[in-house]
């Protein structure tokens, strides 16, 4: 069991640190100094607060989805990338799904007074690093196994378009900054993986159409 809780060990680290962050602010810092410095809000350019946010969750339940995504689809991302690549995806993904979020909202001023919270953001930029470049299986403990990591984050994705505009007080536009900055992050990665990613990119889409396809066949014998 703990060989495969630390097989990955970055993924682990950044899991287990996003849970000790939650405690850690929850227990010493003020709710109004939360409010200042935790929280991203819309139609502000701060990107001290785009990151800042990542590192804190509105309840426990949202840091323990968070973390679950976070554990299994991290892994799968890790296994490709390497840990500087990820941790470079990751963060990336924190910071465009702050200005995202702060931006679309910021223009379209809906619910403009909701700030957001949480690592959501960061974790479906790694969702998609996931899904492109493991689309069919997930490795544990060296192993290959047979898992539609594309199918979950695509549904991810779908998920987050078709709830947009719905007051579920979900950062859907969060996490769309996030699935979108893979391929800003894409640039600043060697031209080989920026190939793959690309590639997989349209193969993952033909899949997840016939798949819905099927789906809709399925559901209407």
């Amino acid at each position: 069991m703990t060989k495969f809780f630390w097989e990955f060990p970055l993924t682990t680290f950044v899991s287990i640190g996003l849970i000790f962050s939650y405690f850690f602010i929850n227990s010493f810092v003020s709710h109004s100094s939360q409010y200042i410095y935790f929280y991203s809000y819309p139609g502000k350019f701060n990107p001290v607060n785009w990151f800042l946010s990542t590192l804190n969750h509105a309840s426990f339940g949202h840091l323990f989805s968070n973390v679950l995504f976070l554990f299994f689809l991290g892994r799968a991302a890790e296994a490709k990338t390497g840990q500087g690549k990820w941790i470079m995806y990751y963060s990336i993904a924190g910071i465009v799904s702050g200005f995202g979020d702060s931006f679309a909202r910021g223009i379209m001023s809906q619910n403009s007074a909701i700030p957001t919270v949480g690592a959501s953001g960061a974790i479906c930029g790694i969702a998609a690093v996931a899904g492109l470049l493991s689309p069919y299986s997930i490795k544990v403990l060296n192993k290959k196994i047979p898992f539609p990591v594309f199918l979950i984050s695509w549904m991810m994705i779908y998920s987050d378009f078709s709830n947009l505009f719905t007051n579920d007080n979900v950062a859907h536009w969060s996490h769309l900054g996030g699935y979108l900055s893979v391929f800003l992050t894409s640039y600043l990665v060697d031209t080989k993986e920026r190939e793959e990613l690309k590639k997989s990119f349209f193969l993952n889409l033909i899949f997840f159409i016939l798949s819905i396809f099927l789906l809709f066949l399925m559901q209407s014998r």
